[in-house]
């Protein structure tokens, strides 16, 4: 599924709600406030998405189920960043080789 996610289809969904399933039942909902873009090359892709979810919830560094209205459900290993004036950021890279061109 993540293979089929793109960098642009994050990036036309800044600043919308994805919502984490955590281990005790609940959600958290997390905004994606960034699409950076790394090092990618012809033969591969970089980048990178922010989100900020709430202050008082610390989800941890681990794989989550995300859901969001547009892009449906997959799972996404997100890494804590740190507090900021908005709440806990969370960071996912991306990291993989392009497919070639047929």
């Amino acid at each position: 599924m993540l293979e089929k996610l793109t960098q642009d289809m994050f990036a036309a969904q800044l600043n919308t709600t994805f919502r984490a399933s955590l281990p005790d039942s609940g959600i958290a909902e997390l905004q994606l406030y960034e699409v950076a873009e790394g090092l990618s090359t012809p033969t591969q892709e970089q980048f990178s998405l922010f989100f900020h979810g709430p202050r008082e919830t610390n989800l941890g560094q681990g794989t989550f189920a995300l859901d969001h209205d547009q892009m449906g459900a997959f799972p996404l290993f997100l890494v804590p960043i740190g507090p900021d004036a908005e709440g806990m950021r969370y960071q996912a890279v991306f990291n993989r080789v392009r497919e070639k061109a047929r």
